[in-house]
């Protein structure tokens, strides 16, 4: 299980971080998604085997938001 910590751009309310949180968590190998409006950090625990870095920035931007 790997540990990413990520700095997403954009959010702006709890909206943004429910509906990340959701296009994030949908993601194969993800198994815990936890992220703050206020820093704009993402905690994501996931199968790096399954899911990629890559992947969890493809998802971020996919749901109109970006990757710092």
């Amino acid at each position: 299980m790997e540990h990413s910590t990520l700095k997403i751009e954009g959010m702006t309310c709890m909206g943004c971080v429910r509906s990340l949180t959701n296009a994030l968590s949908a993601l194969p190998g993800v198994s815990h998604v936890a992220i703050d409006l206020e820093s704009g950090i993402a905690k994501v625990d996931h199968n790096a085997a399954m899911t990629s870095l890559d992947a969890l920035g493809d998802t971020i931007e996919g749901a109109g938001f970006e990757l710092a």
